[in-house]
C-alpha cells in the first residue's frame, strides 16, 4: 500500500527542463513515481514561458529576442499557457537559452512565478566553471549527471524547507552568464568572477565588527558567517566570493556539489564572537 512516505512528491507541480527529452521522459517519470505532477520544457525559453512572461520582460527588447530565436513558441498554436509551478529541475547546457540565463530570468523578476521558486541544477564536473554563477543566482541545489532519480526527489523535497533570502532584483541582473561553448568559457569565466563579486557586493555584505577570521572545514560552516577569503574549487575555480554570507541555501548548494566536484577543504571566514 503506497503513502506519502514512498510519494514523498505527492501534490507537487515540478518544471523538468532538459534538451535531451530521453532523459527529460526519464527524470519525469521518476519523479511521477515519487507522486509529483510533472511539466517538460526543452530548453530555458520554453521553461520561462511555462511559467509566464512578466509584464517587464514581455514588454521588452528580452521578448523581441526570444520571437527571434524560438518563433515557433509565439505562434498561436505553440504558446504556452502559463503553469503553477512549485520548483524546477533544469540542466545548464542547453540552447537557444540555457540554465543559468533562465534562472537569471526567474530571480530578476522576468517571470511572474515567485522570485524565490527552488531550482535545482543537473550539473556534470564540465560545468565547474559556471558553478559561481549558479552558487550567485542561488540555485537550490545540485544533481550531478548521470543523475538520479531519487537523489533528484531528495534534493527538492529539502529545497522546499530551505529558506532563502532574496537579493534585490537588479542585483541579480547585473550578473554576467559566460558563453557556454567550450572555446567562450575560459574567456568569460574573469568576467563571470569580476560581476559574481559584484552581485555579492551589491547585496548584503557581512561587516567584520564583532567577528573574528577562523579557518573552518566546508562542512562546518555555519549559517551567519561570511567567507574571509574566496571559496573555490581545488582546481581553483570561482565558488562564492570573500564576502558572501552563509545562508542555508548555500550550506545545502555546497553539500550536493561536494558530490559533483572537488572543493577545497576549508575556508577562511569570519564568525562573531560568542
Amino acid at each position: 500500500m503506497s503513502g506519502t512516505f514512498d510519494r514523498p512528491l505527492t501534490g507537487l507541480r515540478v518544471l523538468v527542463i532538459d534538451d535531451q527529452k530521453f532523459i527529460r521522459g526519464m527524470i519525469a517519470q521518476g519523479l511521477k513515481g515519487f507522486g509529483a505532477q510533472v511539466v517538460e520544457a526543452s530548453d530555458g525559453f520554453e521553461g520561462l514561458s511555462i511559467l509566464g512572461l512578466g509584464e517587464e520582460m514581455a514588454g521588452g527588447s528580452a521578448l523581441d529576442a526570444m520571437k527571434q530565436q524560438r518563433p515557433d513558441m509565439f505562434q498561436s498554436s505553440g504558446m504556452h499557457s502559463r503553469q503553477n509551478i512549485d520548483c524546477i529541475v533544469t540542466d545548464i547546457r542547453m540552447l537557444p537559452m540555457n540554465g543559468l540565463e533562465m534562472l537569471k530570468a526567474i530571480r530578476a523578476g522576468f517571470t511572474v512565478a515567485k522570485r524565490d521558486i527552488p531550482v535545482v541544477i543537473m550539473s556534470a564536473h564540465s560545468d565547474e566553471a559556471l558553478i559561481g554563477a549558479a552558487i550567485a543566482l542561488d540555485a537550490h541545489g545540485f544533481v550531478s549527471k548521470p543523475v538520479s532519480q531519487k537523489a533528484i526527489a531528495d534534493r527538492l523535497i529539502r529545497a522546499r524547507k530551505v529558506a532563502m533570502p532574496l537579493k534585490p532584483a537588479d542585483v541579480y541582473r547585473m550578473l554576467i552568464i559566460p558563453e557556454l561553448d567550450a572555446a567562450m568559457i575560459e574567456t568569460d569565466v574573469g568576467r563571470l568572477a569580476e560581476s559574481v563579486v559584484a552581485v555579492i557586493r551589491a547585496g548584503d555584505v557581512a561587516a567584520a565588527t564583532g567577528q573574528r577570521a577562523i579557518s573552518v572545514p566546508l562542512a562546518e560552516l555555519m549559517i551567519g558567517d561570511a567567507l574571509a577569503e574566496n571559496l573555490t574549487t581545488a582546481a581553483g575555480r570561482l565558488v562564492a566570493p570573500s564576502g558572501t554570507n552563509v545562508t542555508e541555501v548555500l550550506m545545502s548548494a555546497l553539500r550536493d556539489l561536494s558530490a559533483v566536484i572537488e572543493l577545497k577543504p576549508a575556508v577562511l571566514v569570519r564568525r562573531k564572537v560568542v
